[in-house]
């Protein structure tokens, strides 16, 4: 069983963002790296976020212009509003507009109900909830000027199986609230806002073939395996194109059928 490879052409008919502007937030590393790099084989000119790994956002840049697009490597905390207006406002200085949000940062630290304290509550809430809504809030006015735009909302799957982690459930479950009403809000500027739960990753692989053995054979899943970064961003790529134009405050699980609602 064969799957794609970072870094590997798209076929003709995989869906098209070219000339679009792309950020992805926490896309440094791992699925975010792969979002960037997938919306770049695909035509768009990227923006790569970290919060404070420069060297790798730089390094994810790299690779994306060696696919022959733009890419702009900015470090932004997500949960603060002032870092996330300074990062959309060097976007559209260079860019001149943003078509393409993927709120993919996430912060998952495992602590129980009794152990938390108020701070770590907060710090979980700022890059999972006040993060989707900054950026969303900082790029929305050039979509509205450019006359359509496609905002992702990253989610887990343990936000809907409520395991372990009461303060990212919470704010995932507030980003699914916010995902559904700026679909409302914001359908008649066609702006659409759709919402993506994976599940369980080999975050180094890049084929079926070099996945983990541990990766494999997975019993809980019925794909029997974990996923691999391309596959979340292909779903990440059509969501951000026109092949999905009539999609709108859905919420899509990608989890081999570990987890069906």
């Amino acid at each position: 069983m064969a799957l794609p490879l970072v870094g590997s052409a798209s076929p003709v008919s995989s869906p098209r963002v070219d000339g679009k502007v792309a950020i992805v937030t926490g896309s440094g590393r791992n699925l975010g790296r792969a979002g960037v790099l997938e919306l770049a084989r695909r035509g768009a000119d990227v923006v790569v976020n970290a919060r404070t790994n420069r060297q790798e956002a730089e390094s994810v840049a790299r690779e994306a212009e060696s696919l022959g697009v733009r890419a702009l490597a900015l470090l932004a905390d997500v949960g603060n509003e002032e870092q996330v207006n300074r990062m959309v406002d060097e976007v559209l200085t260079r860019f001149g507009r943003v078509d393409i949000l993927i709120n993919n940062a996430g912060y998952r630290p495992r602590r129980t109900f009794m152990d938390m304290t108020t701070a770590e509550w907060r710090a979980v809430l700022a890059t999972n909830l006040d993060g989707p809504f900054f950026c969303a809030k900082a790029v929305v006015p050039s979509m509205i000027s450019n006359g359509s735009g496609s905002i992702v909302n990253l989610s887990g799957m343990n936000s809907f199986s409520g395991a372990h982690w009461p303060h990212v459930c919470a704010s995932k479950m507030g980003a699914l609230g916010l995902t559904r009403a700026l679909a409302v809000e914001l359908g008649p500027h066609n702006i659409r806002i759709n919402y993506v739960v994976p599940g369980g990753w080999d975050e180094s692989a890049t084929s079926f073939e070099d996945m983990a053995p541990e990766s494999r054979g997975q019993a809980r899943i019925p794909l029997r395996r974990l996923g691999i970064p391309q596959e979340l961003a292909n779903l990440y790529t059509f969501l951000a194109s026109d092949d999905s134009s009539y999609i709108t405050g859905q919420t899509f699980h990608i989890n081999g059928g570990a987890f069906r609602y």
